[in-house]
C-alpha cells in the first residue's frame, strides 16, 4: 500500500464511513455475554478484550498479565 492510498483510506474512514473494528465488536459482544456471570460491578469492559499494545516479552510478564486479567474479572 502506498502512502497516498493509505491517506485516501484514512480520509474515507474519517469523513465518510468508518471501517468496522472487529476487535471492538468482539470485545463488546464478549463483555455482554460475560456480564451476567460476573459479580455486580465487576463486569468486564469491551476494551478488556482488545489485545495489549506491547506483548509480554518474558514468561513472568505474561503471568502478570494473566493474573491481572483474572483479578479484573473477579476470578480470584
Amino acid at each position: 500500500m502506498t502512502t497516498r492510498e493509505l491517506g485516501e483510506w484514512l480520509a474515507y474512514t474519517k469523513y465518510f464511513q468508518a471501517i468496522p473494528d472487529s476487535w471492538a465488536e468482539t470485545g463488546l459482544m464478549t463483555s455482554a455475554i460475560m456480564a451476567p456471570h460476573c459479580k455486580p460491578g465487576r463486569a468486564p469492559k469491551a476494551s478488556d478484550f482488545n489485545p495489549v499494545e506491547t506483548p509480554p516479552q518474558h514468561q513472568t510478564q505474561a503471568r502478570e498479565v494473566i493474573l491481572d486479567l483474572r483479578q479484573q474479572l473477579g476470578l480470584d
